[in-house]
């Protein structure tokens, strides 16, 4: 694992001192050192190493936070955001000590839902449970495309880091579908990127509309693990909500099939969304808490997502589908379709978890560990990935967990291997850790590029990495954040 160097925080300003600003800045009841209060901004569900933090802070308004990174960055003090501590890869671990800022807490409104436009303007702390029920109750004829995550997690958190959703096949990454951003920059200043860059002081809430065509500055804040400044407002798409909608199974018999299914039925422009899991995760998710796959049973299942406005739009699309699974198998392919809803019924109703989302999926949070290889990936190696990393599961004896998606009509993939672990048992972590590397050695080697990476992960990537693009990255964090306050540590800065 990578090793951090110790900052000495207090060298220049003491931390009574600290804390004494920090609550002229937020009043007391919002700022604590207590240890009790800093452990659970320590860790996280993977292997990640733990990091105490000095303060953890509860902000209101952008107000208040300006005040704060003018002070961190005159003393050089380390700022971490924090939304709900669902990452995994370690992102909100303070590797250097500092101020945890928890926007989950109090910056958590839904300012402005356009209809018009189909934009909803967040603050950083709305979760998709929130988002979700208030579009319910004021906007039915719109949706969020919702990803694998608990209702408890950030909307925010999830776009600016490039996550995945519902409607990934149709739309690609969560970072396409940002608007605009409102961000506060290591010399307190705030900056509005998007079509909101009008007007001095404040933008007008139905301003929010577009990324383009100025030139486009969100790059500096997106994946960036807030690395350049702290985000205060995101307006994230929204779209209209389809009349009809169906999800179908797809099982494949043959280790690497489904790999097909992710290219050719993502292609076809009919699918809101195709991901695909190992069978192994299928048992877990009806309650097989250490699944086995016998001689004999599939290898892999594929939800393929279809809506429509009309009746004869989703026959139209359901055709597409049929006929290109028709295809595959007639191409030496071992392809079964079915209903999903019917799969639902017969075997087990915890199968809905995996579709009616935002929702918490017990099979990936039922142990106190969790950790995976999460990454973008070249659609044409899938094949080659499920095989290695397959074997690497079965040579650790641990079972094959292997997620994927077809991303923006199969432009590229997401290639995910996750694993469950008993976080607190010994010598376990080690072991997964082991794994994990192995793993991310054989993905990175095949041009897997990941995402939400950790310290460690990120050492790997940089031995790689062409030289003209570090020297760039590394011009642009020390022109943003020059004193290195904002999540330090993160791409080993």
């Amino acid at each position: 694992m990578t090793s951090i160097k110790e900052r000495k925080i207090y060298d220049n300003i003491s931390k009574e001192e600290v804390k004494a600003r920090l609550r002229e800045i937020f009043g007391a009841s919002n700022v604590s050192e207590k240890q009790v209060d800093l452990y659970s901004y320590s860790y996280d569900m993977t292997e990640c190493a733990q990091h105490m933090p000095d303060f953890v802070v509860i902000p209101e308004n952008k107000e208040q936070l300006v005040e704060l990174v003018k002070f961190c960055n005159n003393h050089v003090i380390p700022i971490v955001p924090y939304i709900s501590g669902n990452n995994v890869g370690g992102l909100t671990i303070p590797e250097q000590g500092g101020i945890i800022v928890d926007f989950g807490k109090k910056m958590n409104k839904i300012i402005h839902v356009d209809d018009n436009m189909m934009y909803a303007l967040l603050e950083p702390g709305v979760t998709f449970g929130q988002l979700e029920k208030y579009l319910e109750e004021h906007f039915p004829n719109l949706c969020y495309s919702y990803p694998f995550a608990p209702p408890y997690a950030g909307v925010v958190g999830n776009v600016i880091l490039s996550g995945m959703n519902n409607m990934s096949c149709k739309l690609g990454s969560m970072g396409d579908s940002i608007n605009g951003i409102e961000v506060i920059t290591a010399d307190g200043e705030i900056a509005r990127i998007g079509s909101c860059f009008y007007g001095k002081n404040e933008a007008d809430v139905k301003s929010w509309w577009s990324r383009y065509p100025m030139p486009d500055l969100m790059g500096l804040f997106i994946n960036w693990q807030g690395m350049t400044g702290l985000v205060t407002k995101c307006a994230v798409q929204l779209w209209p909500k389809p009349k009809f909608k169906k999800i179908f199974l797809a099982v494949t018999f043959g280790l690497t099939d489904v790999a097909s299914i992710l290219r050719e039925a993502g292609r076809t422009d009919v699918a809101d969304d195709i991901s695909a899991v190992s069978v192994e995760v299928v048992k877990m998710s009806v309650e097989v808490p250490e699944p086995i796959k016998y001689p004999g049973e599939p290898d892999f299942a594929a939800l393929m997502v279809i809506s429509a406005k009309t009746k004869n739009q989703f026959e139209a699309k359901k055709e597409i589908l049929v006929e290109t699974i028709d295809y595959l198998n007639k191409k030496g392919k071992n392809i079964l379709l079915a209903d999903v809803d019917e799969f639902s019924r017969l075997f087990s109703l915890r199968v809905r978890c995996y579709l009616d989302l935002p929702a918490a999926l017990l099979s990936l949070v039922e142990y106190s560990g969790l950790t995976w290889f999460g990454s973008y990936a070249p659609s044409h190696k899938l094949e080659e990935l499920i095989e290695k990393v397959d074997k690497i599961f079965h040579k650790h004896e641990i079972p094959s967990f292997i997620y994927m998606k077809s991303m923006k009509s199969s432009h590229y993939s997401i290639f995910r291997p996750i694993m469950r672990y008993m976080k607190f048992k010994e010598g376990e972590e080690e072991r997964y850790h082991a794994c994990l590397e192995e793993i991310t050695d054989t993905c990175i080697d095949l041009g897997c590029i990941p995402y939400k990476t950790p310290a460690w992960m990120t050492t790997k990537l940089r031995e790689k990495i062409n030289p003209g693009w570090l020297n760039l990255f590394e011009k642009i964090k020390n022109c943003l954040d020059p004193n290195n306050i904002f999540n330090p540590g993160r791409w080993n800065t």
